[in-house]
């Protein structure tokens, strides 16, 4: 049986990989980091799938009236977040926008997976209901499609959630990583269980972890800033009081820092005046 937890962190690290490698990673190398795991054929597609092109164009199996709904309704949204954008720089319509702040990137990516959204089928609430049946009963075929179809819901939840562009697309991506997890973790569950609540709980906790990781990293780097200012001035005014360049005990005793933290930040003085020069 599948171990749930080392298939999910096998995926955030190989995703990890693909997202810094110089090359790319051809499917044979991917797909070396899960031998272990002994999956069968389709499982290794439906990785590949996921980390390579996670969100290709499915066949809608919907009739033609409720694919002519869905495009309309990813259009509409696209045309939603078009206008909230150039809202952003019109100032005529300023006080027209919701409270709520746009936090849409203008990148170019960004402005693609918008258009691929568009491009998905959008299903019925009933082929949905039916697509999450079969996933409970362990029928893997469907998780790419309910997968697709969250893709406006993941991108909503986001939206909500972020408060600035900055570090968006990276919010998105962990929305999506959890939902695909999600999804093969229910796969073959064959309990009564709310779908619909189980996915989205996991895309939102995902996404919350990630916006307060980037706010915490954002601290770190603010108050790792503010120590470099604090023992510079310590530096300049222990060499005017005593003559001579402080000792890492003097500084410490001043700056009330470790002589551990002390030393790390006399490092990145040192190279940062070294890089200067």
């Amino acid at each position: 049986m599948l171990d749930q937890s080392v298939f999910t962190e096998t995926i955030h690290e190989v995703a990890e990989i693909i997202r810094t490698s110089a090359t790319p990673l051809s499917k044979e190398e991917i797909l070396s980091y899960f031998k272990e795991m002994e999956l069968n054929e389709q499982q290794e597609n439906m990785v590949l799938e996921f980390l390579l092109t996670p969100h290709e164009e499915e066949e809608a199996e919907e009739e033609t009236e409720e694919n002519e709904g869905g495009e309309q309704e990813a259009a509409d949204w696209q045309e939603t977040s078009d206008a909230s954008v150039l809202a952003q720089n019109d100032p005529d319509k300023k006080e027209e926008k919701n409270a709520e702040p746009d936090v849409l990137p203008e990148t170019k990516v960004f402005q693609m997976y918008l258009e691929e959204i568009s491009s998905l089928p959008v299903y019925s609430g009933k082929k949905q209901e039916e697509m999450y049946q079969k996933l409970l009963a362990g029928d893997e075929s469907v998780i790419n499609p309910i997968s697709d179809s969250w893709m406006i819901k993941v991108l909503e939840t986001a939206r909500k959630l972020a408060v600035t562009s900055e570090g968006f697309e990276d919010v998105i991506q962990e929305g999506n990583m959890a939902l695909f997890l999600k999804l093969t973790e229910l796969c073959g569950c064959e309990e009564k269980t709310d779908v619909e609540a189980e996915l989205q709980g996991a895309v939102e906790t995902a996404m919350k972890s990630s916006i307060l990781a980037e706010e915490g990293e954002d601290e770190d780097e603010k108050a790792m800033v503010g120590k470099l200012a604090l023992v510079n001035e310590a530096k300049k005014y222990l060499a005017e009081e005593n003559g001579r360049e402080a000792t890492v005990q003097e500084l410490a005793a001043y700056t009330q820092l470790t002589e551990e933290e002390l030393s790390d930040i006399l490092l990145l003085i040192q190279k940062a005046d070294q890089k200067d020069k």
